[in-house]
Order: structure tokens, then sequence, then C-alpha cells
């Protein structure tokens, strides 16, 4: 569904829109938005997002807000290797499995979504330059 927001009703039935883009490095992500907007506009079937991410981009980012949301809610990096990287083992298996630093990095890639890295995935597959 699509909303449009106008500030003043058109004067008649039929109006006409215009839409500008920046001739910028998220160009091609912003034509292909126009265009599935188009598409939806007319009617006509938005088709498939080309920027979609891959299923192991989309299993990793599920691992690390459960990772992040395990953390928040104090549980230890064990117990969340356990649940979500299937660990079974002793205290000394723990100190030289590598999923104690696999879990380690997923909850440290949630904390950098949360305080604003989520923008990165508004653009995947477009490698802005850091400023």
């Amino acid at each position: 569904m699509h909303q449009f927001w106008l500030p003043t009703p058109p004067a008649d039935k039929r109006a006409t829109y215009v839409v500008i883009l920046p001739l910028d490095k998220l160009l091609e992500l912003r034509a292909e938005a126009v265009l599935r907007l188009w598409r939806a506009l007319v009617g006509r079937a938005e088709g498939k997002w080309a920027h979609d991410f891959p299923q192991q981009t989309r299993d990793r980012h599920i691992l690390i807000l459960r990772a992040f949301d395990g953390r928040a809610d104090g549980v230890s990096y064990r117990k969340l290797a356990e649940v979500l990287l299937g660990f079974e083992g002793r205290k000394a298996d723990w100190e030289n499995d590598p999923r104690k630093n696999q879990i380690r990095r997923l909850a440290a890639d949630g904390q950098y979504y949360v305080r604003g890295g989520y923008r990165d995935l508004l653009y995947y597959t477009v490698r802005l330059a850091k400023r």
C-alpha cells in the first residue's frame, strides 16, 4: 500500500506527478524503488527487489538480533552460544571453542546496528564512502 501526502488537493481529478532523482551513488536503488512504486500505482506486480539479502546474510542478522536481545536481558555469552549456536560442553571446552568469539561478535554487531548502523542496511550492495 502506498500513500501520498499533498499539501493541497489537485484542482481537478487528474494530476501529473514528478519524481526527482539525484544522480548520486544511490541512484540505482532510488530508480528501482520508483519503478516498483509506479508498477504498484498502475496495478502491476511490483516484481522482485534486486537488492535482497542472501539467505546466509538474513540468517546472520537474525542471530545478531537474538544475541543482542539476550545480552540486553543479561544472558551470558555461554548460555547464548548454547541456545543460538548449539554449544555443549564444560567450562574448559568453552574457553577454547570458536563459538565463544562468534557469539561475542554477534552481540557486538547488534550493538553497532542499534546505535545507528542499521542505516547501512538501507543501501545494501552500494558501498558509500565513510564520512
